[in-house]
């Protein structure tokens, strides 16, 4: 069982690395990190986005029934109104409505997990909003309708835009993994539908 369990996790592994190896040369992402990979664009179209969402990228085991039950259960006890859903190595916690998203709850109750040897390997984030510079020269990423704010970051590639612009955004989290600020880094920024 043991060995069918690091047979799964090193296959994860290698998904991931061949995904993170298949994103854009605009990411600001060093080949060491790999991303989970987001929707494409015309997939996101033809359904309807909700308020917001957050895909976190996993290693480990996601496929047993009691795997999948606790993985769940921690993401809803600490995303207060998210709702988890499982793709083969990734779990997409999605906001219907307008509400706070307690991005370092989410992510740190998988992080911490003791379960099957679960880890986060990396956090994608999509909400719409707007992008803010304050006096110090400083933007932020303010989440529409809740006023929920981050630090953000254009990665190589991409501009933000100035104003009070709406935009949908897709950013990786950097800094989850400390006791810091978590920061947004914008890989992916379209207008508001």
């Amino acid at each position: 069982m043991t060995c069918l369990l690091r047979l799964r996790a090193l296959a994860a592994g290698t998904a991931l690395l061949l995904l993170c190896t298949s994103l854009s040369q605009e990411t600001s992402a060093s080949p060491a990190r790999v991303a989970a990979k987001a929707p494409s664009p015309a997939a996101k179209a033809s359904a309807e986005a909700p308020f917001a969402r957050v895909f976190l990228a996993l290693r480990g085991c996601t496929s047993c029934a009691q795997c999948r039950t606790s993985i769940r259960q921690m993401v809803r006890a600490n995303a207060k109104g998210g709702e988890a859903a499982f793709g083969e190595d990734k779990v997409e916690v999605r906001y219907a409505t307008a509400r706070t998203v307690p991005l370092r709850e989410v992510i740190r109750s998988l992080a911490q997990s003791r379960l099957h040897d679960l880890s986060v390997v990396d956090v994608l984030f999509e909400a719409t909003g707007t992008v803010t510079t304050g006096a110090d020269g400083a933007q932020r990423f303010v989440i529409a309708g809740t006023g929920q704010s981050f630090p953000i970051a254009p990665a190589a590639g991409v501009r933000l835009p100035a104003g009070d612009e709406p935009l949908r955004m897709l950013a990786l989290v950097d800094g989850w993994r400390g006791k810091g600020a978590i920061t947004l880094v914008a890989r992916e920024v379209r207008p508001a539908a």
